[in-house]
């Protein structure tokens, strides 16, 4: 064997040890990119579970939140604040997720429901008074997404029959369904 084919042979091997080392890191940047992923999945559910909780640890908060799912421009300045508020994280969650989904970070099924957190509270009598006067304040992209999403999905229910913490003892707020059972008995 000459030291040409020595040379050669050695080329060979190098470049094959070269797309070796390529193959190996895109393996491990497809396993680190589907940790983050889940990673974020998980993250931005326990924001959730945060946004739910945080009333309930302060009756007063959520005493203020209720008076305005009813009525957000008739509401105390300090009941707006608290109202505010919890919308205002719930619709930053929706648009963080908006832009995780964007990146491939979450799924579509979690970014439906980060978008639907964030309804529950929007389609309230209040929720739509707050929205009207402040989604000038919200990034265009979540902002599209959600006048969309109020426009086409008809299956939101107002967050109280979600989550009854979030009830008043009021006839106005039953669903249209408890109405027409009302109405039927």
């Amino acid at each position: 064997m000459t030291l040409e084919t020595l040379y050669y042979i050695t080329q060979i091997i190098a470049v094959g040890a070269i797309l070796a080392s390529l193959v190996a890191i895109y393996i491990q940047q497809r396993k680190d990119h589907e940790l983050a992923k889940a990673e974020h999945q998980r993250e931005i559910l326990m924001q959730i579970e945060r946004l739910t909780s945080a009333p309930i640890q302060h009756p007063d908060a959520l005493s203020n939140i209720r008076a305005c799912l009813k009525d957000y421009e008739g509401a105390k300045r300090s009941e707006q604040a608290d109202f505010a508020h919890v919308v205002h994280k719930s619709i930053n969650l929706a648009e963080s997720a908006l832009y995780m989904r964007s990146t491939g970070l979450i799924n579509e099924a979690s970014y439906v429901g980060m978008e639907g957190a964030a309804l529950l509270f929007l389609v309230t009598p209040g929720g739509k008074q707050y929205w009207q006067r402040t989604r000038m304040a919200v990034g265009a992209d979540i902002r599209e997404n959600l006048d969309k999403a109020l426009a086409e999905r008809t299956d939101v229910p107002p967050i109280w029959e979600v989550f009854p913490m979030y009830a008043l003892d009021i006839v106005e707020l039953t669903s249209t369904e408890d109405a027409e059972k009302e109405a039927n008995a």
